[in-house]
């Protein structure tokens, strides 16, 4: 008692200096980057949710109530993209700032929101680099899997292939870049999420819906715009970790600048190894019982690294990152193969070169790329033993002109990219080579009407393909009327996904043929409607979110179906698409505490008598739910994952995969000895040990757990997030 009672005493005096002074102000001006003019109706907030300021109509603000220590501040405004700033709070200190926001260029589609992944950009959910190391997702797929619209299949556990659907789509009709450079297989077109590490990851932008008026091909359904890291303050980090199945993995990430920031750089790297065997339970249709996954193991190296020179006003940023994987196949329930095996390597570099004068910016980027794949069963259960392989090189070169005049913003740009193909799997007649070329016009006007903005944003783009007989040529036009808080919105488009030499000249083998006469898979008229709402009180809390309806009907999707003699062979056929999506984030100011809910209802089904029904293994709802909160210095979140029924057979409504729940738990504590500091964290996932089999014959794990660790040299806060 008498411990107790001494050590409130002193917790009391060593408050009462900072009790007797005001709490941290901040205070200063929001203003246009290019033009100088003040920012009204900015919104001024600390990141993670704490006290929000409106701007006033001279672009002035006052936060107040803030928490001493290093607090990152996140500033919006319709039309600009979002600011991100550090400032030192303490007690009895007004701080002064100025902030430039950078004018939004022309965007094509509608707005995204979701919890704090907000952009005032049209058609963006926007996952920065702080969500994407609380996240602890170990690729590009497990990061997207609670977006909305979003569904990603991985065929077993850690490590293993992971394909991204949006909007029930196929995975060849979502295009991934990478700093502009493609991530789809050439020969496929189908994106596998599960190599793209994050180490080197800065952003991550998701664009639902048709984006082909801006990216052309393979953008029938959405983008993911992957962009690295750019060399910041200087920095080092080391991180480890260790989980079931005998996972493994190490990162590192450096960073320096020279010459008082004109140079600078930055160097990634991530291993990552699992032995992936995991028990899992039958399913009835096919015995019962449970069997142990085998084969299943999987090692990864990413490395990669960027430069970039500031003279004036040029930039010039170089990068180069590798990759490489091996991962066993354990082949299907029914055919488990104990010998097959897959080896993937991507290899690329390319520069990058921004120039601005006046309220116009200039971009060239030149990019080359190596894709190999090979693919080998020496022992498979049905047939003869195979080896198999393919390499890709693609030259890209794109060029862009910005320009901001008065309230109206105009992109225009042209692309043009160049592929050679290898590989033992296409036949004879394939072709060697192929060239793609694109251009593109688009522009953004906005005016006031009072408090509120009306948007117009049309783009069109026109693409040649030397394996296409006629140019695809993809319009879209989209328009908004918002406030600070809430933004109504319409669009309608069209876009467009080429077949994939795989589906058109892979070489013919025993009931299955290739089909050179498919023809590009279409969006004609895809309309969308929403309404956005941001920073709305409730009493102590703030509510975000999001409804959206679309309708995106494809004709001619690519679809593999057997004939009378039940040869499989790749057709098109005409889909009719619908849904909606829905988002609700709710946050405390001042405090780590938040809630956020997504929903999705998508129907895809087949337009033809002989085809009707769902698509098959297509889920007609999904559904998601995360928290956190922080209590004593531990950050807890938890999510909770929604699965809608899955048909297996087409034409029947039989042998439907039932919906399941994946639940997972992580705790993270910040840490700091002497001169270094860091994090700790666990995480437990599929927590209520649930069978899960997003298709048939292809189990997840069960529960499984993950523990790990960061650290780097301490550093104050605004060069940490600045460096991050």
């Amino acid at each position: 008692m008498i411990i107790a009672r001494l050590t409130l005493a002193v917790s009391l005096a060593s408050a009462l200096p900072a009790a007797a002074q005001f709490p941290p102000e901040v205070t200063g001006r929001v203003v246009d980057r290019v033009t100088r003019a003040p920012v009204a109706g900015a919104t001024v907030e600390v990141a993670g949710g704490g006290p929000l300021a409106h701007a006033d109509a001279d672009g002035g603000f006052r936060l107040r109530g803030l928490v001493p220590g290093g607090r990152e501040l996140v500033v919006r405004a319709f039309g600009y993209r979002p600011h991100r700033l550090v400032v030192e709070a303490r007690n009895g200190v007004v701080e002064r700032v100025t902030v430039e926001l950078d004018p939004v260029p022309a965007a094509l589609a509608p707005v995204t929101v979701a919890g704090d992944r907000r952009d005032p950009t049209p058609g963006v959910t926007v996952i920065e680099r702080a969500e994407i190391e609380r996240s602890r997702a170990r690729d590009l797929g497990e990061l997207l899997r609670d977006v909305p619209g979003v569904t990603i299949t991985r065929l077993g556990g850690p490590g293993a292939p992971a394909r991204i659907a949006i909007r029930g789509s196929g995975a060849d009709e979502v295009l991934v870049l990478v700093d502009g450079t493609t991530v789809n297989s050439p020969m496929t077109g189908d994106a596998d999420l599960s190599t793209v590490p994050l180490e080197s990851v800065r952003r991550v932008r998701v664009l639902r819906g048709g984006q082909s008026a801006r990216y052309g091909g393979r953008a029938l359904s959405g983008v993911v715009v992957v962009e690295t890291v750019v060399p910041g303050e200087p920095e080092l980090m080391v991180g480890v970790e260790a989980g079931s199945y005998g996972e493994r993995s190490a990162a590192f990430r450096l960073s320096s600048r020279a010459g008082a920031g004109a140079v600078g750089g930055t160097v990634t790297g991530e291993w990552r190894t699992a032995d992936g065997d995991f028990r899992y339970a039958v399913p009835d249709v096919r015995g019962g019982g449970h069997d142990v996954r085998r084969n299943a193991e999987t090692w990864q190296l990413a490395l990669g690294g960027t430069g970039a020179v500031v003279g004036g006003a040029t930039t010039v940023r170089a990068r180069a990152d590798g990759f490489a994987a091996g991962r066993g196949m354990p082949g299907s329930i029914v055919q488990p193969s104990r010998s097959a095996e897959q080896d993937q390597r991507r290899l690329s570099g390319g520069v990058a070169v921004a120039t601005q004068r006046g309220a116009v910016v200039v971009r060239t980027d030149l990019d080359v790329q190596r894709q190999d794949a090979a693919f080998r069963d020496s022992a498979p259960p049905l047939g003869a033993a195979y080896d198999e392989s393919g390499e890709v090189t693609a030259l890209r070169a794109t060029a862009e002109v910005d320009a901001h005049v008065g309230g109206a913003s105009v992109s225009v740009g042209a692309e043009t990219q160049r592929l050679w193909f290898q590989s033992t799997i296409l036949a004879a007649g394939a072709p060697g080579a192929q060239t793609v070329a694109g251009v593109w016009a688009g522009a953004r006007v906005h005016r006031r009407l009072g408090s509120w903005v009306v948007e117009l944003h049309p783009a069109v783009r026109a693409d040649w393909n030397t394996l296409l007989d006629d140019p695809a040529l993809s319009p879209h036009v989209g328009a908004s009327l918002g406030t600070g808080r809430l933004t109504v919105r319409v669009a309608l488009g069209a876009a467009y996904s080429p077949p994939s030499l795989a589906d058109q000249f892979f070489q013919e083998s025993v009931l299955a043929r290739p089909n050179p006469r498919l023809a590009p898979e279409r969006v004609r008229g895809e309309v969308e409607a929403g309404v956005e709402w941001r920073d709305v009180r409730l009493g102590p809390t703030v509510l975000d979110g999001e409804l959206a309806a679309f309708r995106a009907d494809v004709d001619g999707m690519i679809l593999w179906f057997p004939d009378h003699l039940f040869v499989w062979q790749p057709n098109n056929f005409d889909v009719r698409r619908h849904g909606a999506e829905a988002t609700v984030g709710l946050r405390v100011p001042a405090t780590s505490a938040g809630l956020r809910a997504t929903l999705t209802h998508v129907s895809v089904t087949y337009a033809g008598p002989a085809l009707a029904g769902p698509v098959i293994y297509r889920p007609s709802t999904t559904a998601s739910v995360s928290g956190s909160a922080t209590l004593f210095t531990v950050r807890m979140s938890a999510t909770a994952r929604y699965m809608g029924s899955r048909r297996t057979v087409a034409g029947s409504g039989l042998n439907t995969l039932a919906p399941f729940w994946i639940a997972d738990l992580r705790f993270a504590r910040q840490f700091r000895v002497a001169r270094w500091g860091g994090e700790a964290f666990v995480g437990i996932e599929n927590l209520l040990d649930h069978d899960a089999f997003m298709l048939v014959d292809y189990p997840a794990p069960g529960r499984s757990w993950r523990v790990g660790l960061r650290i780097r040299p301490w550093l104050p806060p605004h060069q940490r997030l600045q460096s991050g």
